[in-house]
């Protein structure tokens, strides 16, 4: 199983070399955040995505079919949750051939890890995932702007509040070790226990948008 999350800069076209890309990596799950309805994965997709953005919302100009926000997957989609905020978070119960699986798919702090706006995503986040079902495994997944390893941004406070929710959740962060990265895949330990976990990143001259892609695949 592929699990990948990658933010493609707020794309105003459809763009084929982030397609063909996503293609190569061909991912069970895919949580694409800074996206656009314009980005199709074809017909083996399904999706839940955070609600359009309209221009001048939150005071941006924002292009025709922007949303912050979208959980892309082959498998069958059981139930969407809700979140605190259906522009920039979505949330869904999936079926995967090893259960059922949680996504939470997000950007904390649509202008960056800066400002009052950050810490309130931030807080109201942390209830989010705490009220996420706990019946099955939780899988949080995006633009967290909150770096594990290496420079820390934006603040000790950030790192350590996060650390302390996965921990209390009994997530493991899976990205925590890609240095100098905000975009982050934490999943519930026991949905990999006993399984090998490889992670391929690329996007690292930051052409095809300004962040990394990072893919997880779970043996």
């Amino acid at each position: 199983m592929k699990i990948l999350t990658w933010n493609i800069e707020r794309p105003k076209a459809e763009n084929q070399l982030i397609l063909d890309k996503l293609a190569e990596y061909d991912a069970e799950i895919i949580i694409l955040t800074e996206t656009n309805s314009i980005i199709k994965l074809g017909q083996e997709y399904t999706f839940v995505a955070t609600e359009t953005l309209k221009n001048g919302y939150d005071g941006v100009q924002y292009k025709a079919g922007e949303n912050r926000t979208t959980i892309w997957t082959k498998y069958k989609i059981r139930i969407q949750h809700k979140t605190y905020d259906g522009f920039t978070s979505v949330s869904v119960e999936i079926e995967t051939p090893n259960g059922l699986l949680n996504v939470y798919g997000t950007i904390i702090g649509v202008f960056g890890g800066i400002g009052e706006r950050f810490k309130s995503d931030l807080e109201k986040q942390l209830l989010d995932f705490e009220n996420l079902p706990t019946e099955s495994p939780i899988c949080v997944a995006g633009d967290l702007n909150v770096t594990f390893t290496g420079r820390v941004y934006p603040s000790h406070d950030a790192r350590n509040k996060l650390n302390s929710a996965f921990e209390k959740l009994e997530l493991k962060n899976l990205t925590a070790e890609i240095e100098n990265n905000v975009d982050q895949i934490v999943i519930s330990k026991s949905f990999i226990k006993n399984r090998n976990v490889k992670i391929e990143t690329w996007n690292h001259d930051r052409k095809l948008s300004d962040h990394i892609g990072i893919c997880i695949t779970l043996e």
